[in-house]
């Protein structure tokens, strides 16, 4: 005679069943808290003496938007630079592939009484695009007005273009 046994009934659990979005609502907010303890961590007094340190979110590397135009005789590439100096830029043309990436520090010196402090950042972007055509590199030229950078690399070797009747 085989016996069978009633299933028992369990206690009412106070944990209810995830849903895949409560999932990621609590991942986002331990990652949060972990973002901010590790601020804390590198910058414990982020607010000395009324200055404000950047936070981590603040300090991403950017990536400059470009803008291409064809003129027939030469490319016109506009890149978004805002707050770097000529010196601050390197413009490097291989081919038909143009590399545009710049490095700036930033210094703050404050000396009240006997305290000193002394407080570095770096801000840096990078950017490739690869040209439909080469480009006569020994020829490009470039300026930067406003934080606006503007480079023109001549093409190498010219179509002709077909006229329309």
């Amino acid at each position: 005679m085989i016996a069978h046994a009633k299933p028992k009934k369990r206690p009412p659990s106070i944990i209810g069943p995830a849903r895949s979005s409560d999932i990621w609502m609590e991942f986002d907010k331990a990652f949060e808290r972990f973002r901010r303890d590790f601020e804390s961590a590198l910058w414990p007094h982020e607010r000395v003496l009324g200055h404000e340190l950047p936070s981590l979110a603040e300090m991403e590397t950017t990536i400059p938007y470009v803008d291409l135009e064809d003129k027939g005789d030469r490319f016109i590439l506009s890149a978004e630079t805002p707050g770097f100096k000529k010196d601050e830029i390197d413009i490097n043309i291989c081919g038909n592939a143009v590399e545009i990436s710049g490095c700036k520090e930033t210094t703050m010196d404050e000396k009240e009484k006997d305290y000193v402090r002394k407080e570095r950042m770096s801000e840096s972007f990078y950017r490739t695009m690869t040209l439909p055509e080469e480009v006569k590199y020994e020829e490009v030229s470039a300026d930067l007005k406003d934080g606006a950078l503007e480079i023109i690399p001549p093409k190498k070797n010219l179509k002709q273009r077909k006229k329309s009747n």
